[in-house]
């Protein structure tokens, strides 16, 4: 009698040899030099980010110190400034992402061994997977906007009846 809790011999997959194919190795190694290009694009973008909210918060409070004038607003600068921080966090995530995809492709250039593929593809699906939740709260975020525009026009357009 089959025991139907014990794994079955038949797999989805089939077992592997435990070496991958030069045409593979080829193909991911093609990619390396745009994913570590767009790596260190996304890490120079955040350094810039974090420059401007580093000058925006100074700018800020030196302008709140001087004007007497300026002494409601004086929170102002140090909120964007702290936006632009967490906003240059959505740079080095995927940076970082790709980086570390990169240097798994580096490891399997020279091990030919399905592990390191599997590393090599589970950094790039952590990288797909940071980007489509954050599509998918842009577009939340958009459609709020977009809702909230709506509701603010038409609450205009009432009170100006």
């Amino acid at each position: 009698m089959d025991n139907p809790y014990q794994a079955s011999s038949h797999s989805a997959y089939p077992a592997s040899s435990g070496i991958v194919t030069r045409a593979v190795i080829d193909a991911l190694a093609a990619t390396r030099p745009w994913v570590r290009l767009c790596s260190v694009l996304g890490f120079i973008g955040a350094g810039f980010m974090i420059l401007a909210a580093l000058a925006i918060m100074a700018t800020g409070t030196v302008g709140a110190m001087s004007s007497r004038d300026a002494m409601p607003f004086a929170g102002f600068p140090i909120i964007i400034g702290v936006v632009y921080l967490v906003m240059s966090l959505f740079y080095l995530i995927p940076s970082l992402k790709l980086w570390k995809y990169g240097s798994a492709i580096v490891r399997l250039m020279s091990s030919n061994a399905v592990t390191d593929l599997e590393a090599a593809l589970d950094q790039q699906r952590g990288f797909w997977k940071f980007v489509g939740i954050m599509v998918l709260i842009f577009i939340g975020l958009m459609v709020l906007a977009f809702v909230g525009s709506f509701v603010a026009v038409a609450g205009a357009a009432a009170m100006s009846k």
